[in-house]
Parts: structure tokens; C-alpha cells; sequence
């Protein structure tokens, strides 16, 4: 998938030792990022699947449309975001926050696999 190694090379390996937030990368922020990219592929692959089979077939592009929406809680924006999150933020409070994105991910994509033709 090429959105998963666009997210992998824009968002997890590009660094800016200036930055507030870029700097450092504690492991629980990094497992946390590639968590959340190994769920993406993961749903992507599940939903491209399940709907090959239904008159609903869906393409990356939709997947990646109804990902940025506000009715699946623009995930898609969030793995963007996510590695804007400050690296001295406690880490209980970082793992709560990934927490929070992996279950949006698997409940955006639960939606979207249940209702591939809706938004």
C-alpha cells in the first residue's frame, strides 16, 4: 500500500532534530506511531478484501476520503498529527493518547467494512 509507506516515510522516519516535538522520540512514542501504522495497514487490507466481494467495492482513495471525515473522526488527520505529540509529555498520558487512536482506527474501520457504500 502506498498511503502506508507515504504515512511510514512522512511521518515516521522524517525527523527535525529543531523542532519542539522531533528532537528526541521516547520508545513509547514510537511504538505508539507504528502501532497506529500497522492498524492502518491492517484495516486498509481488511476492508479492501471484505468489500471485493460486495457490490460496494471500495478503493484506497474512498478508504483514504472516508478516513479524513469528520463521521470517522478524521483518523486519517490524527496518524498526521501524531508525531507532533511533545516527547517529554508523561508517558502514561502519551499511551492514553495512542490508546485513544488505535480504538478510532479499529472502530473507523469496523464502521467502514459494516458500511462500505455510506460515509
Amino acid at each position: 500500500m502506498l498511503k502506508t509507506a507515504q504515512i511510514i516515510k512522512d511521518e515516521f522516519l522524517q525527523q527535525n532534530s529543531f523542532s519542539e516535538y522531533d528532537y528526541n522520540c521516547p520508545l513509547h512514542k514510537t511504538l505508539g506511531m507504528m502501532k497506529a501504522i500497522c492498524k492502518f495497514y491492517d484495516g486498509c487490507q481488511r476492508v479492501i478484501v471484505e468489500t471485493q466481494r460486495s457490490d460496494a467495492k471500495l478503493s484506497m482513495a474512498t478508504i483514504e476520503t472516508l478516513l479524513s471525515s469528520p463521521a470517522h473522526n478524521k483518523v486519517l488527520d490524527e496518524i498526521n498529527r501524531m508525531k507532533f505529540m511533545d516527547p517529554v509529555m508523561d508517558k502514561h498520558q502519551m499511551q492514553g493518547n495512542f490508546d485513544t487512536l488505535h480504538n478510532n482506527l479499529d472502530m473507523a474501520f469496523d464502521k467502514i467494512a459494516k458500511n462500505p457504500g455510506r460515509k
